[in-house]
């Protein structure tokens, strides 16, 4: 009887196990199929935001963006956008609108992002006798839904991500922009001197702010504003250069990309049912996510812990279409969007 019981806890600690919880943080030493915490198994990511569409931050931070191969999000002002190139030049370096419409569309087929800052930037929570007051329904309305069209129509993609003036959350703000944008910057960091005027912010200091999130494993969203004269504006570009130089040798451990990108996969990841079993050098896994697939469609990273792995082979059990595999010591990582149909992956061992 007694081995018996033995018998069933075996199992039951087996079932258990075969259905893992997504976004593991411990991939590295379990023995069943995981989540990636973020893409291609990084340890923590950064995303750089820019707001207001300063023409300094197209003139000195875009080209310092494009030379170390990494893609921003640009949070625009759409009522205050130019239309040609030319108008954009007429305005001063730190005035808000100085990047053109034309230039936008450049930048987001350079594979930046372009999002919403509301269509004029106006003030959405103010302070009256003390008290908080937000602004009228109907503006606020317009205020994110014009600039949602305007950036829909004008760049050909319509903005996944919104920014609130002055960084003004709350669940009235809130209830407004997610009508139209699935993501809302709520959390961020500011990349820049407080008092805003000071100048006096450093890349060693931007430089510890990631090392404080890397070791935290969480995501880091840069918030920058002028790079040299503008509001919150940087001593020097070499403060940026030397941060995006930074930046680039920790690519081994950071993953590098626009806001967009990372909240799709880190929400993603964290909606996603895991359902496993493998067994020598085999494995099957299904992948399946509630979110809106019209909305979130990017691959995540799943895990497959694997001694000496060669030859791997991933393929969709049903379509047979083959997916994105690469091998790292112990560990196989594949790159699949989440879908019903499971994923077959077979391997064998290098030593064998």
């Amino acid at each position: 009887m007694n081995q018996l019981l033995l018998l069933l806890l075996a199992l039951t600690l087996t079932t258990q196990s075969a259905v893992y919880a997504a976004g593991s943080e411990s991939a590295d030493h379990s023995e069943v199929i995981s989540i990636a915490k973020f893409k291609n198994n990084r340890a923590a990511a950064v995303s750089i935001t820019l707001d207001d569409g300063l023409r300094n931050q197209d003139d000195l931070a875009v080209p310092l963006l494009n030379q170390y191969g990494i893609k921003a999000t640009f949070f625009v002002i759409p009522g205050l956008t130019p239309e040609t190139n030319e108008e954009a030049a007429r305005k001063k370096p730190g005035d808000w609108g100085g990047i053109s419409w034309l230039r936008l569309k450049e930048l987001a087929a350079q594979g930046h992002e372009i999002a919403s800052h509301t269509w004029t930037h106006e003030s959405v929570i103010s302070t009256k006798d003390g008290q908080r007051v937000h602004m009228e329904p109907a503006k606020l309305e317009a205020q994110v839904a014009k600039a949602y069209e305007a950036i829909k129509s004008r760049i050909g993609v319509a903005p996944f991500t919104f920014a609130s003036p002055g960084n003004a959350i709350d669940e009235v703000i809130r209830a407004a922009a997610h009508k139209s944008h699935p993501v809302i910057r709520d959390q961020c960091e500011r990349f820049g001197p407080w008092p805003p005027s000071s100048k006096d912010f450093t890349t060693e200091q931007a430089n510890a702010m990631v090392e404080r999130y890397l070791a935290a494993g969480k995501p880091l969203v840069w918030m920058i504003h002028a790079i040299t004269e503008g509001y919150n504006a940087q001593s020097s570009p070499d403060v940026l250069e030397n941060h995006l130089k930074y930046l680039k040798s920790r690519e081994e451990v950071l993953w590098l990309d626009t806001y967009a990108n990372v909240k799709r996969y880190t929400m993603e990841r964290d909606s996603a049912k895991l359902t496993q079993s493998i067994s020598g050098n085999s494995a099957t896994f299904t992948l399946e996510s509630a979110l809106d697939q019209a909305q979130f469609h990017d691959p995540l990273t799943v895990i497959i812990p694997a001694k000496d792995a060669a030859q791997v082979i991933a393929k969709g059990q049903h379509s047979g279409a083959l997916l994105p595999v690469e091998v790292r010591k112990d560990r196989i990582l594949i790159q699949t969007v989440p879908s019903t149909e499971p994923v077959e992956v077979t391997w064998r061992s290098s030593g064998k």
